[in-house]
């Protein structure tokens, strides 16, 4: 069995985020225990799992090179499948100590300020990134499940069907955006972000390949996949693309692209998102606000009906506000919500403001009043 210290060596740099390979650790330990007809198919998700998740390929030749122990009494090689098992286990629980890339090092006029950093990349330059991405996830069977791979014995066609170009096409009502390799140079911000949100929702993890040797035809990805992983997987990948570009998105949980928050402000609504609420009815209006507001192409109507929401949920916890806070900043809260045209909408109502400016304000503010009676709750129990 390798020591927990042997997964802390550079032959185990982990490509994906760790708590991807955590997750998927667990649901390959729990599959473990399937009957054992399926065993050889488990081996195979794990090998494939282990060439993915890490930089070298060393970590899947150690897990195949697994195969038992030797017996103590007997002297005999003991063929139990339980050592695979406990091998990862043992990955699992050194998960945290995992190496992971380092930073790029500064270059010489970065060191000498002469540049603070890289410049952002615009739509062009942000496009063939994405077109890159998707050729390596293609050639990875990601997009197998939807259109399908080819075969020298004739392949497959995928959920969208023998002509899944066309079909794709139809769904987003243009032509000219498959495959992205070949018309990503003349991408509109439009097409780029539609492709984007439409490959969110084909992309799928295959669970399992074999290697087709005739006339070297090459890697098949057939049977198991995953949309659970290879949306976290894609999301995390187009995320790192769209970070070094001048569009101002990121890909949501949901495969649909939201603007970034200013000011840095994204740890707050992840925060939000995430955490437990004070009254169940919070949850489902939450995201919905969350996802609303900051939809690329929201408008102004879209913003308010958002903000109503926010305001809504802090009115169920009225009484928790009024409780932690003073009771002018309780009423303060509401006053705006009330009295300036967004909630209600009579001659009383104040209108004569920069809805476009004062509503990401509000929003925000609401947000981290939320995330702020989260944390009180969280700390009374």
């Amino acid at each position: 069995m390798t020591s927990d210290s042997r997964f802390h060596s550079q032959s185990f740099k982990v490509s994906w985020p760790l708590w991807i390979v955590r997750a998927e650790l667990d649901r390959l330990i729990s599959a473990s225990t399937g009957p054992s007809s399926r065993r050889a198919t488990w081996s195979s998700e794990c090998e494939l799992f282990l060439t993915e998740a890490f930089t070298s390929g060393e970590p899947a030749e150690e897990f195949t090179g697994i195969t038992g122990s030797l017996s103590a009494f007997t002297r005999t090689w003991d063929e139990s499948p339980d050592a695979q098992i406990d091998w990862l286990k043992d990955l699992h629980a050194a998960v945290d100590g995992l190496p992971t890339p380092a930073p790029r090092l500064p270059y010489w006029s970065e060191r000498r300020g002469q540049v603070k950093k890289p410049l952002l990349t615009d739509l062009d330059a942000t496009s063939r990134s994405f077109a890159s991405l998707i050729s390596k996830l293609s050639d990875a069977g990601y997009f197998a499940w939807a259109f399908g791979e080819a075969c020298v014995d004739g392949g497959f066609d995928g959920d969208l069907g023998s002509d899944a170009a066309a079909e794709m096409h139809r769904l987003l009502g243009r032509e000219q955006l498959w495959p992205v390799s070949r018309h990503a140079s003349a991408y509109s911000l439009d097409d780029l972000c539609d492709v984007i949100e439409f490959l969110a929702d084909q992309v799928r993890r295959p669970l399992r390949r074999r290697y087709h040797e005739f006339s070297g035809c090459g890697w098949h990805h057939e049977g198991g996949y995953s949309a659970d992983r290879g949306l976290q997987i894609y999301r995390w990948r187009v995320n790192q693309i769209l970070d070094q570009s001048v569009l101002g998105l990121t890909l949501a949980s949901s495969g649909r692209l939201e603007t970034l928050a200013p000011n840095h402000l994204e740890d707050l609504v992840a925060a939000v998102r995430t955490a437990a609420n004070v009254h169940d009815a919070d949850a489902t209006e939450l995201q919905h606000a969350l996802a609303q507001f900051r939809a690329r192409g929201a408008t102004q109507m879209d913003k308010r009906q958002a903000v109503i929401a926010l305001a809504g949920i802090l009115e169920r916890r009225r009484a928790l506000v009024k409780d932690q806070l003073l009771s002018k900043d309780e009423g303060a809260l509401f006053q705006i919500a009330n009295q300036f045209g967004i909630r209600h909408q009579d001659a009383k109502q104040q209108t004569k403001y920069d809805a476009g400016l004062y509503l990401d304000w509000i929003f925000y503010w609401y947000t981290a009043t939320i995330d702020l009676t989260n944390r009180i709750v969280a700390g009374q129990s």
